[in-house]
């Protein structure tokens, strides 16, 4: 057998290539920064994919409580416009989801080392070297990369003018607007971003809002102002957060999000990115999880077949292309004032284009030979179960 593999980082993708090369009868080395599952920024929507791809991993999220989702509802200003979604969807909490894929990880055996942050990492005659901030030296022939939005120094993923800013906050909600978000991703648009609220588990709703750095500095630089801002604008989402608790003390952030990123093959060889560091979808599609989940799937599966990073790389990058190309349209569209109210109206005039829109910016589902049989539990139909 080949030396152990060295996965950095367990968010979904980390922790999906972690079970895969575990279940193949691997031990890799798992290194995650924080010392236990957190709040992150993005990833509480879970498609059909993300949902099944999750089940063959031993993760059931709908057993984890995870809300119900079949309806969009997109706004900007008084206009509304809603269509039942093409597929099954649900809201769960990064926090509840990394802590099982976590557990699941080190049930099938792959070594767990939390609360280690990789500072460096470089190829030197063939080997990886990665430096933890405690000094420590761990080298691999082959590195899994599953950093997140975090970049290491050494291997910044690439970035341009249209970077965004992306905030969240987990809300208690009153009982009239929960009865109302029930079953619904409810997107707001608002000049300079958008703002997507939805349920997830124990009765919460969470508020994730992307938008661009000159916007946020128009409103003051501030969460209160920002919300005070797009309330005023839409009725709908001021009339959500009514009477609603904040969970947090404040809200989550992070800044930069390279949207439309897609690694390109390195010439070092044994680099495999994963996640947030092999594409970045735009938040809108709400399909981060599956393309995660996706890649860490894919990447440990091409190692174990002896399959080359390179090739790797240039495979989920032509998957994904297609995907990627209509996020980024519509994320931009979104994002453009003098655009947002006849978007609403060309929705609510066709509602067939809010489905397909949500269709074509979907990750096809294709089963692998290493994926289990047990996700079962979304139905052909279209049902969550």
């Amino acid at each position: 057998m080949r030396r152990e593999p060295l996965i950095i980082g367990a968010g979904p993708a980390g922790c999906a290539a972690a079970i895969t090369l575990a279940q193949a009868g691997y031990r890799p080395t798992v290194l995650e920064r924080s010392a236990g599952p957190a709040d992150k920024v993005c990833g509480d929507f879970l498609s059909v994919d993300a949902i099944r791809r999750a089940q063959a991993l031993g993760v059931d999220p709908l057993a984890l409580g995870a809300a119900p989702i079949r309806r969009i509802v997109v706004a900007s200003g008084a206009r509304a416009a809603d269509a039942t979604l093409p597929f099954p969807a649900c809201g769960l909490t990064r926090r509840t989801l990394d802590a099982a894929l976590l557990a699941r990880v080190q049930s099938a055996g792959a070594t767990v080392r939390t609360g280690e942050t990789v500072r460096h990492l470089v190829h030197a005659s063939g080997t990886w070297i990665a430096r933890t901030g405690d000094g420590a030296a761990l080298e691999a022939e082959t590195v899994f990369l599953a950093t997140g939005k975090h970049d290491l120094r050494d291997l910044p993923r690439a970035r341009d003018v249209r970077n965004a800013i992306g905030m969240k906050m987990y809300f208690a909600p009153a009982a009239g607007p929960a009865k109302a978000l029930a079953g619904t991703i409810a997107l707001t648009l608002f000049p300079g971003g958008y703002a997507g609220m939805q349920p997830v588990e124990d009765n919460r709703i969470v508020l994730c809002i992307a938008i661009r750095p000159e916007a946020f500095r128009h409103h003051g630089g501030s969460w209160p102002g920002l919300i005070a801002a797009i309330g005023q604008r839409n009725p709908r989402f001021a009339a959500m957060l009514d009477g609603a608790t904040p969970l947090l003390s404040r809200p989550l952030a992070v800044g930069g999000i390279p949207y439309g990123y897609q690694a390109r093959p390195m010439a070092e060889g044994g680099l495999f990115r994963l996640g947030d560091q092999a594409a970045v979808i735009a938040s809108l599609t709400g399909d981060g999880m599956a393309i995660a989940l996706h890649s860490g799937q894919d990447a440990a599966a091409a190692w174990l077949e002896g399959v080359p990073a390179t090739d790797y790389q240039s495979g989920l990058a032509r998957t994904l292309r297609g995907q990627m190309q209509l996020a980024g349209l519509l994320h931009r569209a979104c994002m453009t004032g003098w655009l947002q109210p006849g978007l609403v109206l060309g929705a609510g005039l066709f509602p067939g284009l809010l489905r397909r829109a949500a269709d074509r910016t979907r990750l096809r589902h294709r089963p692998s030979r290493r994926e289990g049989t047990n996700a079962s539990r979304v139905s052909n139909h279209g049902e969550v179960l």
